[in-house]
């Protein structure tokens, strides 16, 4: 359970406490009940707890279902993402808070991401990966879009008002398509990045992306390829990077029945 031990601390040490955290249990799991039971009566902040059963698998990634029900629940002009294994720091509300107020034409924004790839067997961490900044200090949204920089939605900041919806036929590439469908609505001007180190994440061997081989990745950036249509911010050649990927995923693919996306 890394909620107490990850995602909750920083939460709690965030030094702008004008703030609202709406935590979805995502398959009911009792252990998180009992965290956030045992804090919400002395929290100094709101605390949303909302519960919801795990969906069909075939129905789509149940993460897409909880942070539309997040959406649907939050009561603030702008909104963030933390998965519960990851953390922010303690000045994250306050930096994004102003970032947003000094820039009143983003709708929008990433931070940096202080990042690392570890390999986990049997619950626990067999090598820990060396650590990386991302995306680079000169970040553009055309980079995000063409894949040329790393996006992750763990301490993207958008505002609630015509936000997007997350599409739960997107796994791997969930986090890419909200970022398309952000994109499509508030356009290039809207977009914008905070170049402080704001984001701890780990990614683990264990984890959805860790885990994926290249078969998921040639299916679903196919899918996003197959429906462009619907992306009215693909100008000029990115459909053809797309595609380049879509072909260099399905090669390696090739290389052997389930190869990882990452090797550890």
């Amino acid at each position: 359970m890394q909620l107490a031990s990850t995602a909750l601390p920083s939460i709690q040490s965030q030094t702008d406490r004008n703030f609202e955290w709406i935590v979805i249990n995502d398959g009911t799991n009792p252990d998180t009940r009992d965290i956030i039971t045992s804090i919400m009566a002395k929290a100094d902040f709101p605390i949303n707890y909302i519960e919801m059963a795990h969906p069909d698998p075939c129905s789509g990634f149940g993460l897409c279902y909880a942070r539309n029900l997040g959406l649907d629940a939050a009561g603030g002009d702008i909104v963030s993402y933390l998965d519960d294994d990851n953390s922010i720091a303690p000045e994250f509300a306050a930096s994004m808070r102003q970032y947003f107020k000094q820039h009143s034409n983003i709708r929008y924004s990433i931070a940096r991401q202080q990042r690392r790839r570890d390999v986990i067997r049997n619950g626990n961490v067999v090598r820990q990966g060396k650590p990386f900044v991302s995306p680079s200090n000169c970040c553009s949204l055309q980079q995000l879009l063409w894949q040329q920089e790393i996006f992750d939605s763990n301490g993207f900041v958008h505002y609630r008002s015509n936000a997007p919806r997350w599409n739960p036929l997107f796994q791997v590439f969930a986090d890419y398509e909200y970022l398309l469908q952000s994109a499509c609505i508030w356009g290039e001007s809207g977009f914008g990045f905070n170049d402080s180190i704001l984001v701890n994440y780990i990614q683990s061997s264990i984890g959805i992306i860790g885990s994926s081989n290249y078969e998921q990745w040639a299916t679903e950036l196919s899918l996003i390829v197959t429906n462009q249509a619907n992306y009215s911010i693909f100008k000029g050649s990115i459909v053809e990077r797309l595609e380049e990927l879509v072909d260099s995923y399905s090669t390696k693919a090739q290389i052997s029945l389930t190869p990882k996306a990452f090797a550890f």
